[in-house]
């Protein structure tokens, strides 16, 4: 009976660790999709930004939720940060095609975390079973 009580012990365990994992990879996957989202909609605001005329006035963002009054004096060149407090000349398209290139990145890191949070439910599943079952034995 002891070997009984352990190996379940250890099978909750187990699961336990398991549905912790599978919370955090949840928790990552939910980030990422926000990643995607927050490029989708720089790509749909350079396209928009494309269609300004020089002179223009728009409001510009600051910070979430506070904008400024500013004209728009050149709408060829950005200044596109790189990393490491880097930023470079780019026109609309290259920008574009950069963003474009991160999202692929993020989708193929979405889709295999995707496929290890289905693959970790389904084994968790498998222990829920295991576990259902000795006690049903007990």
């Amino acid at each position: 009976m002891e070997g009984k009580e352990k190996k379940m012990q250890e099978l909750y365990m187990e699961f336990q660790m398991l549905d912790q994992h599978i919370k955090q990879l949840q928790k990552q996957l939910e980030m990422i999709t926000h990643q995607l989202i927050d490029l989708n909609v720089t790509s749909n605001s350079l396209d928009e930004f494309n269609k300004i005329e020089e002179g223009k006035e728009i409001f510009v963002p600051l910070s979430s939720g506070i904008f400024a009054k500013a004209s728009v004096k050149d709408t060829s060149e950005l200044l596109v940060n790189v990393g490491a407090n880097v930023a470079i000349k780019k026109d609309i398209a290259s920008t574009k095609k950069l963003i474009q290139n991160q999202m692929e990145e993020i989708k193929k890191i979405q889709k295999q975390m995707a496929e290890e949070l289905d693959r970790l439910v389904e084994h968790a599943a498998q222990l829920e079973m295991q576990l259902q079952k000795a006690a049903s034995e007990g």
